[in-house]
């Protein structure tokens, strides 16, 4: 609600985009009571929003400090959301917050642990049997 040329806090927030692997695509999401999907932004355009390179259920090595590496699954793909500043543009931060891949968050979950880990921190895919064999006929 606004009060005059001011806007209250619930107006500048924006949704976590949400990676949903069963339909390929982000879906905006408030955190703020619950988990509810809501609407992008108006006029925003969910097409610019980054791929993530890792999905749900992709089994990933990372590494958790410098000298630590762990295996773990990959639970949750989520970009930043949440609430912006009075002085700050809409537009710029969503830009920022949504538009940069380096932005995107794994959750992922090893040794029955979960943990917040960023694109540069994943090492790699381990790919099953299965889907190597699906890749090779692929490129044949």
């Amino acid at each position: 609600m606004s009060i005059g040329n001011f806007e209250t806090k619930d107006e500048r927030y924006l949704p976590v985009p949400m990676w949903n692997n069963t339909l390929g695509e982000w879906e905006p999401v408030d955190f703020r009571n619950g988990q509810k999907v809501v609407e992008w932004p108006q006029g925003f355009d969910p097409g610019t929003l980054p791929f993530p390179e890792y999905r749900d259920g992709d089994r990933v090595q990372f590494v958790r400090d410098e000298t630590c590496t762990r295996e773990g699954i990959v639970r949750l793909v989520l970009l930043k959301g949440g609430n912006y500043g009075p002085l700050d543009r809409v537009e710029d931060i969503i830009k920022k917050w949504y538009c940069d891949p380096d932005n995107i968050t794994y959750i992922v979950t090893a040794r029955n642990h979960d943990h917040t880990i960023h694109p540069w921190n994943i090492l790699g895919r381990f790919v099953s049997l299965e889907q190597e064999r699906y890749l090779r006929k692929e490129t044949d």
